[in-house]
């Protein structure tokens, strides 16, 4: 019993690690305030000292952009792809004829909103490269 405790818990370990690998907030290109701040700033203190007098701006400054690209700018942009595959997915090549379509149409236009918010929230919680 001790050793299938042992053994699962390696196995979560494992599924936590491959789940925060694919995060949205771990690719540069999904944070674009703070990669900017980086690039303008470009603070590479080589002393202690130099770190230590820096890191009280730094720091806040820092987790400021972080989140505004995690919670506000990232998954508003994540709308405009999740459109793109909304219309992709729903509305380009309907398989059926022109009165199928005519009965599919309130459905569509239905299920459309639901599917862009959770096809941007995928996109915002993981890194999904188009």
């Amino acid at each position: 019993m001790k050793n299938f405790w042992h053994l699962s818990s390696k196995i979560l370990l494992l599924v936590i690690l491959f789940i925060f690998s694919q995060c949205a907030f771990t690719n540069a290109r999904n944070r674009p305030v703070t990669t900017y701040l980086d690039e303008v700033i470009n603070i590479k203190p080589e002393s202690t000292v130099k770190r230590v007098i820096v890191a009280p701006i730094a720091i806040p400054v820092g987790l400021v952009t972080l989140t505004s690209d995690i919670v506000i700018i990232h998954p508003l942009s994540s709308l405009y792809p999740a459109s793109e595959d909304a219309y992709e997915y729903i509305w380009v090549n309907p398989s059926g004829g022109p009165v199928v379509q005519v009965f599919l149409f309130i459905p569509k236009l239905v299920f459309t909103p639901p599917f862009i918010l959770l096809d941007a929230l995928f996109r915002s919680l993981f890194d999904v490269r188009r």
